[in-house]
C-alpha cells in the first residue's frame, strides 16, 4: 500500500475514529486501525466489537492495500507533526510514515487478524433524521442514561418513532428525560443505541447532513456523507416511560429556572458525597430550599412564586436536579406535583415550544 493524503483529513477522522476503539482491549488487536487503500480514498476502519466505523477521507492512492496500524501511535503521530499532506506506504512488516521532514517506522499487525464487519443484510426497517436533531435529542437525554445499569436495556438511548413525533429517552429508573419533537415518518419503530455509539455519534455527525439509520435483528447502520457506524443494539424490553408520567398534576408552579439552579447549588454547597439531598418546601407564595448536614451544619434559600395551596415537602437529589434544569433552553420552567410521594415533572412553561420533559422520583424524607 502506498497513499498520500492531506493531514488535516486524516487527523480529523482518527480522532473521531478513536472514540470507536477499545482503549483496554482484552484482544490487543482492538486497539487498531485497520486502513484501507481503493478507488481514490482512504478508510479508516475502527472497531470495539460493539461499534463498528468507517471513515472515508479523499486519497491519491498510488499502490492498493490494507495496513493495521496502532491507533494511539497514529493519532499522537499526527497531533506532533506540521505538514499538509501525509504519506503512508508499507515495507514488509513495517509502515512508513511520512509528514514533512518526519519520518516514522510503526510496526503493523496482520489485516487477517482484525474483525470482520457485520454485513447490511435483511435490512428490516429504515430511518432518517437530521444530524441536527440527533445532536439535540444527545444532549438532551444522555445525562439521565447510566453507564453499568444492573438491566442493561436502561445502558442506551431509546428511539421510539410513531405517527406524528420521535421520542428519545434516556432513564436510569430514579430520573428520566423525554425529548419528543415532532417528526413526519412513514416507518414505525424502536431502537435502543449504547451510551458509547452516542459518544462515537456525537464526534460523528454535523448539522447539516442527513442521517440514515438502517435496521436488523440486532445491528444500526447509521450513516452520514462519508462515514458509517454499525452498532449492536441493546436487547430487552425498554421500561414503558410513558406509564410513570402522570397525566395529571394538582400542584403545577412557575420557577424562574436561572434563580432555581443558582439556589440550589447555594444550598447544596454544604453537603459532602455523591447523594445531595435538598428539600423542596412549597408554601404560600414561596419556594424553600433546604439542606442539613449533620458536620457542616444547614441552609435554606427561598425563591417568591405564585402558589396558593397546602404546604408541601419533598426531598430530591440536587444533583439530578441541576443536570435536569440545566438542558432546558426556556427561561421559566414548571415544576408539576401529586404529593410528597410522586414523581415530579419539570418541564418548560411553553412545553409546545420545546418539547422536553424531565421526571424526577423524590428521596426518602
Amino acid at each position: 500500500m502506498k497513499v498520500s493524503c492531506s493531514k488535516e483529513f486524516l487527523e480529523k477522522a482518527v480522532l473521531k475514529a478513536k472514540e470507536a476503539t477499545e482503549k483496554k482491549a482484552t484482544l490487543p488487536i482492538l486497539t487498531n486501525f485497520l486502513l484501507e487503500a481503493s478507488d481514490e480514498t482512504l478508510k479508516v476502519q475502527a472497531t470495539d466489537l460493539e461499534n463498528y466505523l468507517s471513515i472515508k477521507i479523499p486519497a491519491d492512492i498510488k499502490e492498493e492495500g490494507k495496513v493495521c496500524i496502532n491507533s494511539q501511535k497514529l493519532a499522537v503521530i499526527l497531533k506532533n507533526t506540521d505538514c499538509e499532506e501525509v504519506i503512508l506506504q508499507t515495507e514488509g512488516e513495517n509502515v512508513i510514515i511520512r509528514c514533512g521532514k518526519s519520518k516514522f517506522k510503526l510496526t503493523t499487525f496482520d489485516v487477517n487478524d482484525y474483525p470482520e464487519f457485520p454485513k447490511k443484510e435483511n435490512i428490516e426497517k429504515k430511518i432518517t433524521f437530521e444530524g441536527q436533531l440527533i445532536l439535540e435529542a444527545i444532549k438532551r437525554v444522555d445525562y439521565a442514561i447510566p453507564k453499568d445499569a444492573e438491566n442493561l436495556i436502561l445502558n442506551g438511548m431509546c428511539i421510539k418513532t410513531a405517527p406524528s413525533e420521535v421520542h428519545f429517552v434516556g432513564t436510569d429508573g430514579h430520573r428520566l428525560a423525554l425529548f419528543k419533537p415532532a417528526y413526519e415518518n412513514t416507518e414505525e419503530a424502536q431502537i435502543v443505541l449504547p451510551k458509547k455509539s452516542l459518544k462515537v455519534l456525537k464526534k460523528l455527525i454535523t448539522d447539516l447532513e442527513e442521517i440514515e439509520i438502517e435496521l436488523t435483528s440486532n445491528f444500526a447502520f447509521i450513516s452520514g456523507e462519508n462515514w458509517e457506524l454499525i452498532t449492536r443494539l441493546l436487547e430487552g424490553e425498554y421500561p414503558d416511560y410513558e406509564s410513570v408520567i402522570p397525566s395529571e398534576t394538582p400542584i403545577n408552579v412557575e420557577v424562574d429556572k436561572e434563580k432555581l439552579i443558582k439556589a440550589i447549588k447555594r444550598v447544596s454547597s454544604l453537603l459532602e458525597g455523591k447523594i445531595k439531598p435538598v428539600s423542596i418546601s412549597l408554601k404560600e407564595n414561596s419556594l424553600i430550599l433546604r439542606v442539613s448536614d449533620p458536620e457542616f451544619g444547614e441552609a435554606e434559600d427561598l425563591i417568591e412564586i405564585a402558589y396558593q395551596g397546602e404546604p408541601l415537602t419533598v426531598e430530591f437529589n440536587s444533583k439530578f436536579l441541576i443536570e435536569a434544569l440545566n438542558n432546558f433552553k426556556a427561561p421559566v420552567i414548571m415544576l408539576k406535583l401529586i404529593d410528597a410521594d410522586s414523581p415530579m415533572i419539570i418541564e418548560p412553561a411553553d412545553i409546545k415550544n420545546e418539547p422536553y420533559i424531565c421526571l424526577i422520583m423524590p428521596m426518602t424524607i
